[in-house]
């Protein structure tokens, strides 16, 4: 039978699953303390890179270094806390087959997003009333444009990160809340910790909205590549906009 074609599967604790039925991890689960170990090294990376990079002078190369320490860390603590200690895979944490008919779809669903999350930060600022100021700007251009920083930020933003991102908000935090608290409020906590994690009041809402459309996409595909292909080409699409921007002589200020 044809991968794209066979009828949805269902693990026992997560969510439907397009791909192939993974080994059920029985006792070896996250625990509260494992989880609480991961969301505290990535949100207090989140915090200690975002004050790093807003000095004045900052080069591209140091931020794309914060960057790359900003998500190997998480990474290694999944890998230590949870892979290791527990004896779960990389699979049980969302990292499964999955039809191919997802990769267009992600896409799809990615540019969709863009217009969405536009519509969000305008509300954000009208009921704020404040200018609305995207700092993450600053950081992904440091120098303005150079191809340098283009090529790097395209692979640390819209690879790298939402492989770790969507593995730790998506695979960890989401999979230990479902089973729980059910889809919805699972997915609400998971999506409000990923946009509180960033540091970013003006972006919370946005970035609420996003986790949201991650989540779904995951809860609907059942493996974690296609909220990941989202995640990667919404940033590398706004991350081109910005350089094109730039290119063009626009100013951020």
């Amino acid at each position: 039978m044809n991968e794209d074609n066979a009828p949805p599967q269902r693990h026992p604790t997560g969510p439907r699953l397009g791909g192939p039925e993974p080994s059920p991890p029985g006792g070896n689960r996250p625990h509260a303390i494992d989880l609480l170990l991961v969301l505290a090294i990535t949100a207090g990376l989140y915090v200690l890179v975002g004050t790093l990079v807003d000095a004045p002078e900052i080069t591209v190369g140091f931020i794309l270094t914060m960057l790359a320490i900003q998500s190997a860390i998480p990474m290694a603590a999944v890998y230590l806390v949870v892979i290791r200690r527990r004896g779960l895979s990389w699979q049980d944490l969302g990292l499964r087959a999955v039809g191919s008919r997802w990769i267009p779809r992600a896409v799809v669903i990615a540019l969709i997003a863009l217009p969405v999350v536009a519509l969000v930060n305008l509300a954000t600022q009208a009921v704020t009333g404040a200018p609305f100021r995207n700092p993450q700007l600053d950081m992904l251009a440091p120098e303005g444009f150079t191809w340098s920083g283009l090529l790097g930020m395209l692979v640390m933003v819209g690879i790298v990160a939402p492989i770790v991102e969507e593995i730790v908000f998506r695979g960890l935090l989401y999979g230990w809340l479902r089973p729980k608290l059910g889809v919805s409020l699972g997915a609400g906590l998971s999506a409000l910790a990923f946009a509180a994690a960033h540091g970013i009041g003006m972006l919370i809402p946005a970035l609420f909205v996003i986790g949201l459309i991650l989540t779904w996409v995951y809860e609907r595909s059942g493996s974690l590549w296609p909220p990941i292909i989202v995640h990667g080409v919404f940033n590398m699409v706004m991350t081109i906009a910005l350089y094109a921007a730039l290119a063009a002589g626009v100013s951020l200020q």
